[in-house]
């Protein structure tokens, strides 16, 4: 997902997207007194354990699954939630 994120964030404006890790450890420091983290701490496993999900009532109903390719979905999603210009930047020559 970050890799779908840095590519279209880096065509739309050119420049190089510097991914991290989260700092956890913060949140460990944070939890007693921030509800928010505190309850983050214990989603954790959700971003360290793969979660598969079955589709076979979708596929059932529809008879095929739609797709759309991850780039271009997340490129869609962060334009519709306003984090993405609406144009693309072009490309210097």
């Amino acid at each position: 997902m970050s890799g779908a994120i840095r590519k279209a964030v880096g065509r739309r404006t050119g420049a190089a997207v510097r991914v991290s890790a989260f700092p956890w450890w913060l949140l460990t420091l944070a939890a007693p007194f921030v509800t928010t983290f505190r309850e983050m701490r214990e989603m954790r496993y959700l971003w360290q354990t793969p979660v598969g999900m079955d589709n076979a009532k979708l596929v059932a109903f529809l008879g095929r699954e739609p797709h759309t390719p991850l780039d271009e979905a997340v490129e869609a999603s962060l334009e519709g939630m306003g984090c993405l210009a609406t144009a693309p930047v072009a490309a210097a020559a």
